[in-house]
């Protein structure tokens, strides 16, 4: 029985920590890779420059920039391009990038391809555009998905205070096991058999309330992952205002936000919170027809507070307003395996910004697994990212114009 035990031990150990998903069956396209930067200064001058490109071929647009305060930085914007619809104001598309820091090295790489390939200016007389370029531009110079202050900006963002009020009682019940402290050691036994931990929590809570706690946001613990802030970030006034001055002109405006890190490796997901209101349901599955949507409500996904995309709606609640979080899959997170390695990352990712690292080997070792979850170095996935990220934005800018 020993034997057994140890044996299975070791399974789990090997398929934990050396686990690596395939990649796509896609050829390598040099022209595709040259839109991903690796740093966030370069990748808002390729966004400005492709911005005045597409600017100066439609033969109007603004193309702006807002300061993002910091203590530590005095470079910090959010970008902005807007190209404003011809004949109407019927309809208005914005796309955001960066809302989870590191994550925008591809969101900005398709904002890039989708200037340089994908729009023309016979696109823009019934539609309206706006490109947000780094919504957390600390999280993206400094490669973290939280801003300087730890704060999850998707789990941000409400018209009222009352968001800070918001329980996840699962987040307090494994609150020990989320938010260790000290520096990270990754040859500490709690690390080498995280995997075993969190099984042992799957078997007693179920995986669907596992990631319901780990993931929904809180609002109690400023050291923890996924923490929601106790006041809006300076992120929410900005954008306010931004939208306030250029959405408040439409009637119809679809929201897609670009991210990276759940679902499939190299599937393109759409992820949204459950709606309950009929009409807007209708009217998304028409823009999305064709591409599989998760509502939010299944076994393996889990429901958010606090997101941007369902902000844009609340505030300008006499708008239809179409929510979309669009996310790049890399770890497989339908998978057990997947799901607690992508779970382990960004526990010991969060450890090591409050905490630090008992050796330099620790922190390459969680700085590259966080790559692997948020901007994969591999070329096949980067390449393929491009390709159904213009598939699927072509298509549902072709549906959300014939509503």
């Amino acid at each position: 029985m020993l034997v057994l035990v140890i044996g299975a031990l070791a399974y789990v150990y090997i398929s934990f920590n050396y686990y690596s998903p395939d990649d796509p069956a896609v050829e390598v396209d040099q022209q595709k890779l040259a839109y991903f930067h690796d740093s966030w200064q370069e990748c808002r001058k390729a966004f400005r420059n492709t911005a005045g490109e597409l600017e100066a071929q439609v033969g109007r647009g603004e193309i702006f920039s807002v300061p993002v305060a910091s203590k530590t930085d005095r470079d910090l914007t959010i970008d902005f391009f807007y190209i404003p619809a011809a004949d109407t104001t019927e309809k208005l598309v914005v796309i955001i990038s960066g809302t989870h820091g590191i994550e925008g090295y591809v969101g900005s790489a398709v904002q890039q391809m989708l200037m340089s390939e994908f729009f023309e200016p016979g696109m823009f007389e019934n539609t309206g555009l706006l490109l947000v370029h780094g919504l957390n531009a600390w999280g993206f110079k400094h490669q973290r998905r939280f801003t300087e202050n730890n704060v999850d900006l998707n789990r941000n963002f409400g018209t009222d205070r009352s968001l800070f009020d918001t329980k996840n009682d699962g987040f307090v019940a494994l609150y020990d096991m989320l938010t260790p402290k000290g520096e990270v050691n990754m040859s500490s036994l709690g690390d080498r058999f995280f995997m075993v931990t969190a099984i042992n929590q799957i078997a007693r809570k179920g995986m669907p309330a596992l990631l319901q706690a780990f993931a929904q946001g809180q609002y109690q613990y400023p050291e923890g992952i996924y923490f929601g802030g106790q006041d809006f970030e300076q992120q929410k006034s900005i954008m306010t205002d931004v939208l306030g001055r250029i959405a408040a002109n439409y009637h119809t405006i679809l929201n897609l936000d670009l991210h990276t890190g759940f679902g499939e490796r190299s599937q393109l997901h759409l992820f949204p919170n459950p709606v309950d209101d009929p009409e807007l349901k209708i009217t998304m599955e028409a823009v999305f027809e064709g591409y599989p949507i998760d509502w939010g409500d299944s076994d393996n996904f889990y429901t958010v507070s606090g997101q941007f995309v369902e902000y844009i709606g609340a505030m300008m609640p006499e708008k239809m307003s179409i929510p979309m979080l669009m996310e790049f899959g890399t770890l497989n997170t339908s998978s057990t395996v997947g799901a607690v390695k992508s779970a382990h990352i960004s526990i010991v990712e969060n450890q090591g910004a409050h905490y630090g690292y008992k050796r330099e080997k620790d922190s390459l070792k969680v700085r590259a697994g966080y790559y692997e979850m948020f901007y994969p170095p591999s070329e096949k996935w980067r390449t393929n990212a491009i390709l159904v990220s213009r598939k699927m934005i072509s298509d549902v800018w072709e549906n959300f114009e014939e509503l």
